[in-house]
């Protein structure tokens, strides 16, 4: 929080690893159009596949450190968190717009901010992930 306080630019890179680190939609299902081999495992036409996004945005390849959230991080923005090609979500940039005016706003406004020891409290599901609860205090 403090990194976010003292430089405001930081923000729009901030809530793309945010995204990145705790991707809203963690699993979606797909059919496979054509018989195609994928890291040695034969997949047929018509076979149902779940593609878990969240897990590939903490590919270790892509992302080094994945668990480890930096708001600095240059390559924050090549996540998946809003799916990709056709299936990409067409709120993503409201949703981006909304999380970067939210983040500068309590920032400005709130300068005390800062995360409670509390844990967040999480959503209880599988596809969606969300926060139920993020304690502040301020």
């Amino acid at each position: 929080m403090d990194k976010l306080k003292n430089d405001p630019a930081l923000v729009k890179k901030a809530v793309e690893e945010m995204l990145r680190y705790d991707s809203p939609v963690q699993l979606t299902a797909r059919w496979v159009t054509q018989d195609v081999v994928v890291a040695g495992e034969q997949l047929k036409r018509g076979q149902q596949v779940a593609t878990m996004l969240g897990a590939a945005n903490r590919d270790a390849q892509m992302f080094p450190s994945p668990d480890r959230l930096d708001v600095r991080r240059e390559n924050a923005g090549q996540h998946i968190g809003f799916g990709s090609g056709i299936h990409y979500c067409l709120g993503a940039p409201l949703a981006r717009l909304e999380a970067e005016i939210a983040f500068s706003t309590l920032l400005r406004r709130l300068p005390e901010l800062a995360l409670d020891t509390q844990p967040p409290v999480y959503r209880k599901t599988y596809v969606l992930r969300g926060k139920l609860c993020i304690p502040l205090v301020f």
